[in-house]
């Protein structure tokens, strides 16, 4: 054991000891900071958007084929920049954010239920049905920018964005329709998991509020087909 203690004590006197401890040092100077912005593990956020669609009878019990893809570039909702970036304007995402659950099956779910209270049936599978919409999951992106640099704590803009793609058949006819959700925040620090959690939900929600209250989607898969 005390042959051990000298070794240390032989170390931390050299040369070598000291370069290697000012490093340690200057990195953890670095870091810390930038660690109480925040988050830098990977973490999950559960999905659960919201809807305010009153119950009617609109769709007057008419089937109605629900069909939901996910066709996102990258699947993480904010993706890991490789390194810490703080120069102004630059990107600042220091954590990879993924859904808890599968996010097709969490909209697929919310639009059935959407529909059903409209007064549509509803349904995920059948063959040559008179209605059908399909709704594609093309974006759902969390990124983060850093604002004026040389500040201590320096302002944070996290910007949510929710892209749906409807495609709506109804016989030999059609209908198409985009339906986006963009939403800026801006603080003095990064966000944490339940803070993204409902900023990642309400862009979500608002998107898909946005597609049932379109009156004209509403009301092509209204109208009984010639």
């Amino acid at each position: 054991m005390n042959k051990n203690n000298c070794v240390l004590r032989e170390h931390h006197g050299t040369p070598r000891w000291s370069l290697l401890r000012r490093r340690v040092w200057l990195v953890l100077g670095i870091s810390i900071p930038l660690l109480g912005l925040g988050c830098t593990h990977d973490h999950k956020i559960d999905l659960h958007p919201e809807l305010f669609v009153h119950t009617s009878n609109l769709g007057e019990g008419q089937r109605l084929l629900v069909r939901v893809k996910d066709t996102r570039s990258q699947k993480a909702i904010s993706k890991k920049e490789s390194g810490f970036q703080v120069e102004s304007g630059r990107a600042l995402n220091t954590v990879n954010i993924y859904a808890s659950s599968d996010v097709m099956d969490t909209v697929s779910d919310k639009i059935m239920e959407g529909f059903q209270r409209l007064g549509f049936h509803p349904v995920r599978h059948g063959n040559r049905p008179g209605r059908k919409i399909i709704v594609e999951l093309f974006r759902l992106q969390l990124n983060y920018q850093i604002g004026e640099a040389g500040l201590k704590v320096p302002e944070i803009h996290a910007q949510m964005e929710t892209v749906l793609r409807v495609r709506a058949t109804r016989g030999s006819q059609s209908f198409k329709n985009i339906y986006r959700s963009r939403m800026i925040k801006s603080h003095r620090m990064l966000t944490g998991k339940f803070t993204n959690e409902r900023l990642v939900n309400n862009s979500l929600s608002m998107a898909l509020q946005k597609m049932f209250e379109d009156p004209k989607l509403l009301q092509f898969l209204a109208v009984n087909p010639p």
